[in-house]
């Protein structure tokens, strides 16, 4: 229906606009970049704190540890995507 063509508008639109970048290495940074951050400091931290309290379950440092790699990962992919989106406008 109409979110199923929302969603092809969406993808279509998106690749449209990466490939007016023009630098594919600069698209692989982005994306990697991103999906790194995200699976290695923004994740684990979430299906941890996700998994202890659905077990009823002490974390090892509490969920305040788990929060603070969190937002390290958050200020990681942020970065990333900074630095990459102004070395593609330069």
């Amino acid at each position: 229906g109409a979110s199923q063509a929302a969603i092809v508008a969406g993808a279509v639109g998106s690749c449209f606009c990466l490939a007016q970048i023009g630098g594919f290495g600069a698209v692989a940074n982005l994306v990697g970049g991103v999906a790194q951050g995200t699976l290695a400091f923004i994740m684990p931290p979430l299906i941890a704190v996700t998994l202890s309290r659905r077990n009823d379950s002490d974390l090892d440092g509490g969920e305040a540890k788990q929060a603070l790699i969190g937002t390290f990962g958050v200020a990681v992919v942020s970065a990333v995507t900074y630095f990459t989106v102004v070395g593609i406008f330069q």
